[in-house]
């Protein structure tokens, strides 16, 4: 019998062999497709595969931003720069896609300037993360992820994945850089924040590799960003650059274990952080900018890209760099110094390189594609280096399914009947209320039980978010659940109002739900009027017996500031009248024209109880003393008050 079984086994391993050879002898005859195209790219045509540009804007001749005019169809100018250059990738912004047909059509359009002039089609990018940050107007803007952490459910994530793949491939895009990963461990990260699922490093990983197989289903390539965290900063380096100062052996306990989760389930892209990271790369380097040596961020660093990211975490697809027209980069290195560093440090793939917003500005874009020859043909960058890195975008390219491109796969009617679709709206709404997380509940007023007689006011800090109040109480009214003669009133308050400026309002209500939005530490406890206010108005209502509610509209940590409330709830999103955190000026506030999300109407829907409480905080809330936040926890993570939906009718009077 052993000796059968011996047999047995020798006969399996040479059938193996035979079909590893055949298999082998298959690919010598037909020839690696993407071997075969590496080989004829010239070294200028390698260069610009590894180039991911924005044409975000595009006028005949440089302009001041506030004069520019958006890109959303294609022009003679950009045409011909797709074929003389044969970029690898274009990034989208909101600017680019003003509504479907729009999208559609220039998407299509860059696609075949691509394929008929250099027979490789680009990687069309864009960050639809959901929640804050949302670049297709027409489509569907999901809750976003601290909205999916406080849902707690790896199937939400999923349904999440899969409204964002179905909408980008239904227009032609096969690049979501997204989904961030990092873990909000500071209360006072300035970019992101909601953008973030969790404080919990193994949710983090959990949810973002479920996004992203919900995103596959569809074709489209994912990005975990922004590697190797960019959590635990309380700087902007679209503004700055940020500091963590942190050991590899406290960032594999936190930051890097997101990471670990998505390489592991196959993530085919990752962006790298324009922070310095003193601990994992100590070495400097000259920079004509400064005239001194700079110490090197992540996105140029040897050690952490190619030492950590590909070596140590056997990373095998394609490491993108954020863009290298952020100030944390540009005040620090010339623009062909910090793409010659990146190279060099393991980036495979350049995003904004430069902006090219005119036709002057391909003078910049060819005096950095020169520089990198330049490099290659002396040596400071190994042509290894750009073997490698090509080899991976073709490679990425090539098991996408996105070299054998034919637009006969997509169509209009297609795009129309996905994009912002009943069926995607219905699951954004259902994600939304399970998000909603009940903080505090006295005497238990939520849900809210209305008679005829009921007055409810609702005050919110910006004007465009009334309609999205008005939104839920009639879907609550829909659901049986406000009585015929109940009345509601909504109100926007601003930096000059005082209890005066809505006394009326106040005096006429029985019951008050505000809206609060606060960003960051200074405008916590009243720092600032979004919060100011709403304490105000709250502690003129308690001696007057009203009730009051809370919606932390913004990062759930201000919830501790308004215990005086009755009730207070976080819905983590005010979609509609937010700042994109990616898209804010310095010194302005540039407000988001995308469609409303549904974080408001949700919460308005699960204080009404037409859907049951069930969220909970997905990140530990630390208390808020002498203007920071300090190590003692107000709620910890997990905490959540839960209650049942109220059936239909029930508030009802006879």
């Amino acid at each position: 019998m052993k000796k059968e079984n011996r047999n047995l086994k020798i006969i399996v391993i040479a059938v193996c062999v035979f079909v590893i050879l055949l298999a082998n002898i298959f690919l010598i005859l037909r020839g690696d497709p993407v071997s075969k195209r590496l080989k004829e790219l010239s070294l200028h045509d390698k260069i610009t595969q590894m180039m991911m540009i924005s044409f975000r804007y595009w006028d005949d001749k440089p302009l001041p931003k506030e004069e520019r005019t958006a890109f959303t169809v294609m022009n003679n100018e950009v045409r011909s720069a797709i074929e003389k250059y044969h970029f690898g990738a274009v990034i989208y912004f909101a600017q680019n896609l003003e509504e479907t047909q729009q999208a559609y059509q220039l998407t299509a359009d860059m696609q075949q300037a691509a394929v008929e002039s250099s027979g490789i089609p680009m990687l069309i990018c864009a960050d639809q993360e959901g929640g804050s940050v949302v670049r297709l107007k027409s489509g569907t803007a999901l809750p976003g992820n601290m909205a999916l952490g406080a849902a707690r459910d790896s199937q939400y994530a999923v349904k999440a994945g899969q409204v964002i793949g179905s909408e980008l491939s239904a227009i032609g895009l096969n690049t979501n850089l997204a989904p961030v990963v990092d873990v909000n461990n500071n209360a006072n990260n300035p970019i992101i924040g909601l953008r973030s699922y969790s404080d919990d490093p193994l949710a983090v990983g959990e949810l973002a590799a479920s996004v992203i197989a919900g995103v596959e289903e569809y074709g489209v390539i994912s990005c975990a960003k922004h590697f190797p965290g960019h959590g635990d900063t309380a700087e902007d380096s679209h503004y700055s650059l940020p500091i963590v100062d942190k050991s590899i052996d406290t960032l594999l306990e936190c930051e890097l274990v997101p990471y670990r989760t998505v390489i592991d389930k196959g993530v085919d892209m990752i962006m790298t952080s324009h922070i310095l990271y003193p601990q994992l790369e100590p070495d400097t380097a000259f920079s004509k900018k400064t005239g001194k040596q700079e110490s090197l961020p992540a996105t140029m660093s040897d050690d952490i890209i190619t030492g950590l990211l590909k070596e140590n975490m056997k990373f095998q697809g394609i490491v993108v760099t954020d863009a290298m027209n952020m100030n944390g980069i540009t005040e620090y290195w010339e623009p062909e110094d910090a793409v010659i560093y990146a190279i060099q440090a393991g980036a495979d793939m350049i995003c904004m390189p430069c902006e090219i917003f005119s036709p002057e500005d391909f003078a910049t874009l060819d005096m950095i594609i020169e520089a990198v020859e330049t490099a290659v043909e002396d040596g400071t960058i190994p042509m290894s280096r750009i073997d490698d890195a090509v080899q991976r975008i073709l490679t990425v390219k090539h098991d996408q399914g996105i070299l054998d491109y034919n637009a006969s796969d997509y169509s209009l009617e297609k795009a129309q009947e996905v994009i912002g679709s009943s069926d995607n709206r219905e699951i954004e709404r259902e994600i939304a209320a399970a998000a909603v997380t009940v903080v505090q509940n006295k005497n238990d007023v939520l849900p809210l039980k209305l008679t005829a007689e009921s007055k409810v006011l609702m005050a919110v800090p910006y004007e465009n978010e009334q309609g999205q109040l008005i939104m839920g109480w009639n879907r609550a009214k829909d659901a049986g659940l406000i009585p015929d003669g109940s009345q509601v009133k909504t109100i926007h308050f601003n930096e000059e109002s005082t209890i005066d400026t809505f006394k009326a309002e106040l005096d006429w209500a029985d019951t008050i739900i505000f809206n609060s939005e606060v960003y960051s530490a200074s405008e916590m406890n009243g720092k600032q009027w979004t919060s100011g206010y709403i304490l105000s108005a709250i502690e003129y209502a308690e001696n007057l017996g009203k009730v009051t509610i809370v919606q932390s509209a913004d990062k759930p940590y201000d919830v501790q500031s308004y215990l005086n409330a009755d009730a207070v709830l976080a819905i983590y999103g005010n979609k509609g009248s937010s700042v994109d955190p990616t898209e804010a000026l310095l010194n302005q506030t540039t407000y988001s024209d995308t469609a409303y999300g549904p974080n408001i109407i949700a919460g308005i829907e699960v204080v009404f109880g037409v859907f049951p409480a069930r969220g909970r905080l997905p990140v530990n809330i630390p208390y808020f003393e002498n203007e920071e936040y300090t190590n003692e926890l107000i709620f910890a993570r997990g905490h959540g008050l839960t209650y049942d939906r109220i059936e239909s009718g029930q508030n009802k009077t006879e």
